[in-house]
């Protein structure tokens, strides 16, 4: 049989297969212990992940980044008792929010619970991969299902380890699922309405449909309440998807118009509850797309592509998603032929989904490749397929002896459970250390007992680390307000006696009355902080196209 010789038959996958019942009494691991060293396989790599994140100068962006920061400065600003007026972008983050908040409960501190997030974030990810691995291997043994999750996770993992940029606006997406708020949630519910929308077109009227039609509804609507991206990553593409697989007759036009329907509906319902959170949004959806700079969008790609395949690593990662990409639609065309109808949603969402972004991104002239992101999760989720794929391995067909799988098993665990206890030795130690730089200015700021000023990009590491994170505000190039992914109130204070630069970024312009002030300087490292003492600098209002 090849390597895709599942798909040349045409069996209904509406239905168990006739071997089913042989295959699950000679399965020598029993559907608990493949569940179990499926989870704590699946927690090695997540620790070896964030890890390996938390070693390169990767861990900027999980730790102190401008964006990633937000649940850390919500919760500092409320445990300091100030008041709460904030300014989101068109994203709310709201379980992104929740999962921050829940585990900063066990005191770890604000990396630690970072990092600890990361994992999470990971563990989430393995966990709607087995959802997904659930739908396509559905009728067979247990283990089928914990492979094929297990191995897409890996493929998202070692796409991970290729990825070392302290940047966030590059093509290394792969691990942008361990930020609090790089849309992991939005990533989430697109691979988890994949799965259902994958378990419906094979599913029989009544009976586990009448759970699976309001979980899709559940999870479009939240998803898109969210973040309204879910819509470009998920409810678009898997509509698409849906009619090219009714086209080829695989799955009923009728069957078709009620998942897409419950689709559609959902991701509505989500977005018309965003009109409640109105206060908070400082931008909406059309302010992020310029039609008429489509060239230039495209000309921006392209030379990110260039950058990112500029070293061997960034080759081989984009290497990688390009052949899951064309993989996909070669799996997506055997399992229309073959009839399989969620093998056919979950490959055909591997092209689908990052084709329909990277043309809809640059037609809609964005330059936001973190919206990319369907780049790599999306073919990858083609991975759960592997162990149909793989349709000659004895493992795969239940036919190895149980005298070898059970040691194989526990051996397996016992390695996972020895590299996890390492990695959670190394991030332990990891987190009880903050950036040295940025402890010098906070213990600055919090000895001044004053406040002071900087950009954006300058002051968001320091500010989420400090006890009042009031004492450092946002400002913009022209030194005028800039309450962007932060609280209104901070500009209470319409005067500051200290400006924090640093040597990445542009200084914001003073006010006239700076140049001649007395002032003294403070150097922590990247950072300066420029102490004007008892002049206090007044900030501008907010500019109407705030820069950062």
């Amino acid at each position: 049989m090849s390597a895709l010789g599942f798909l040349s038959s045409r069996e209904d996958p509406s239905s168990p297969a006739p071997a089913a019942t042989p295959q699950r009494a000679s399965t020598a691991v029993p559907p608990w212990a493949a569940e179990s060293a499926g989870f704590v396989v699946a927690l090695t790599l997540a620790l070896l992940a964030v890890w390996h994140v938390d070693a390169t100068d990767r861990s900027w962006l999980l730790y102190y980044d401008g964006d990633s920061v937000l649940p850390a400065l919500v919760r500092q600003s409320v445990l300091a008792g100030q008041p709460q007026d904030w300014s989101l972008s068109a994203v709310l983050f709201i379980p992104e929010m929740g999962l921050y908040f829940a585990l900063a409960g066990l005191g770890l501190g604000v990396k630690g619970t970072f990092a600890l997030s990361a994992v999470v974030n990971l563990l989430l990810l393995y966990g709607v991969l087995r959802v997904l691995a659930g739908a396509v291997h559905r009728g067979r043994p247990r283990s089928h299902g914990v492979a094929g999750a297990l191995v897409a996770f890996g493929a998202m993992v070692s796409l991970t380890l290729l990825e070392d940029s302290p940047r966030q606006e590059t093509f290394e997406l792969a691990s942008l699922v361990v930020t609090t708020t790089y849309y992991s949630m939005t990533l989430l519910g697109a691979v988890a309405a994949t799965g259902i929308v994958a378990r419906l077109v094979t599913a029989q009227r009544g009976g586990r449909r009448r759970w699976l039609e309001p979980a899709l509804m559940v999870t479009s609507a939240l998803s898109a309440l969210t973040n309204p991206l879910f819509m470009a990553w998920a409810t678009m593409p898997l509509m698409l998807v849906l009619v090219l697989v009714a086209r080829r007759r695989v799955v009923g036009w009728r069957g078709v118009f009620r998942v897409g329907a419950l689709l559609v509906l959902g991701s509505g319902i989500g977005v018309a509850a965003r009109i409640a959170f109105t206060p908070l949004f400082s931008t909406y959806g059309p302010t992020y797309s310029s039609p008429g700079l489509s060239l230039w969008s495209a000309v921006y790609y392209l030379g990110a592509l260039a950058d990112r395949a500029s070293t061997v690593a960034g080759a081989v990662s984009l290497t990688v998603a390009v052949a899951l990409i064309l993989v996909s639609v070669i799996v997506f065309r055997r399992s229309l032929v073959a009839r399989d109808a969620a093998a056919a949603v979950v490959s055909g969402m591997g092209w689908v989904a990052p084709v329909g972004l990277i043309v809809g991104g640059i037609c809609l002239g964005t330059f936001a490749i973190r919206y990319l992101q369907p780049m790599v999760f999306a073919p990858v989720c083609m991975l759960v397929l592997a162990p149909r794929l793989s349709g000659q391995s004895r493992i795969f067909r239940g036919r190895l002896d149980a005298r070898k799988a059970r040691p194989m098993v526990s051996g397996v665990m016992v390695v996972s459970l020895g590299v996890s206890a390492l990695a959670t030795g190394a991030l332990s130690r990891s987190a009880a250390v903050v950036d040295p730089d940025i402890a010098c200015v906070d213990a600055w700021i919090t000895a001044s007992h004053r406040t002071g000023a900087g950009g954006f990009w300058t002051i968001r590491g320091p500010k989420a680390y400090l006890g009042e994170p009031d004492q450092l505000v946002q400002v913009d190039r022209s030194f005028g307000a800039y309450p962007w992914l932060s609280d209104r109130t901070d500009y209470a204070h319409a005067k500051v006696s200290f400006v924090l630069t640093d040597s990445a970024h542009p200084a914001p312009v003073l006010p006239p009355m700076a140049r001649t002030a007395p002032h003294s300087t403070v150097q922590c490292g990247r950072y300066t902080i420029t102490d004007f003492g008892t002049v206090l600098l007044p900030i501008g209002p907010a500019s109407p196209t705030p820069l950062a």
